[in-house]
C-alpha cells in the first residue's frame, strides 16, 4: 500500500479525524517517508506514527512567550542554538522522534538524517513542552522518561497551559540523576543554569481555564 493512501497527508484530511492526537500503526521507515509529504507535524514511537493535535490559543501564546524568553536569555551567545517545534529531536534508544515546543542545543548541533534534506537534533541541552489535558499522559508517561535518557540533556521544562504551573526537571549531580522543582506563582523565578526566567513572562496575556 502506498504511503499516500495509507495515511492522511493533507491538513484537511488530518482535521477530518478530529482535533485530538491520533495514533496509527507504522514503521520508522513509514514515518521517515511521511515527513517529506505531510502537511502537519508527526511524531514516532513504538511502531506508532502520532498525528499531532491542533494547538489551542493558550498553547501557542505560551510557546511564543517562551521562545521570546529564550531569545532574550541566549541572545549573543553563539554556542546556544534555539529551536521551535518544527525541529525534531531524535532518540536512538528506544527509537523515537519528538517535536518539543522548544529546544536548545549547547555547542555544535549533532543530527540524525531521516532522509536526504530532513534531519533532527540528537543532542539537546534543554527541552520545553507545553502540556494540555489531552497530551499530559503522553508528555509525562511516555516522553519524559525517554527525554531523560538523552545524554546531553540537562533541563526539561514542562509548562501547564490551563493553570499557572511550570515544572523544571534537571540533572542534579554528576551521576546523571534527575530532580524537579515546581513553580506555581507568577512571581516565581525559574533558574536554568545561570539564567533566570519569570513565570509572569511565560504566562503574559494568556487566559487560563484552570
Amino acid at each position: 500500500m502506498s504511503i499516500l493512501t495509507a495515511y492522511p497527508i493533507s491538513m484537511q484530511d488530518r482535521l477530518e479525524l478530529g482535533p485530538e492526537e491520533v495514533r496509527l500503526s507504522g514503521s520508522f521507515e513509514d514515518f521517515c517517508n511521511l515527513l517529506g509529504v505531510c502537511e502537519y507535524p508527526i511524531e514516532y514511537q513504538h511502531d506508532e506514527i502520532i498525528l499531532m493535535s491542533y494547538a489551542s490559543d493558550p498553547h501557542e501564546q505560551i510557546v511564543a512567550n517562551l521562545l521570546g524568553e529564550l531569545h532574550r536569555v541566549f541572545k549573543g551567545k553563539a554556542e546556544y542554538h534555539r529551536y521551535g517545534s518544527n525541529r525534531p529531536v531524535y532518540i536512538a534508544e528506544p527509537q523515537c522522534s519528538y517535536n518539543p515546543d522548544a529546544s536548545v542545543v549547547f555547542g555544535k548541533p549533532v543530527t540524525f538524517e531521516f532522509k536526504p534534506g530532513q534531519d533532527g537534533n540528537i543532542n539537546p541541552w534543554l527541552i520545553a513542552e507545553v502540556l494540555s489535558e489531552s497530551t499530559q499522559r503522553k508528555d509525562m508517561g511516555e516522553k519524559l522518561p525517554r527525554y531523560k535518557r538523552i545524554p546531553s540533556l540537562r533541563f526539561i521544562l514542562y509548562i501547564e497551559q490551563d493553570t499557572t504551573l511550570i515544572t523544571l526537571h534537571y540533572r542534579s549531580d554528576e551521576n546523571g540523576r534527575w530532580a524537579s522543582t515546581d513553580y506555581n506563582s507568577l512571581t516565581d523565578i525559574i533558574v536554568v543554569d545561570q539564567w533566570t526566567i519569570q513565570l509572569r513572562d511565560i504566562y503574559e496575556n494568556v487566559v487560563l481555564s484552570g
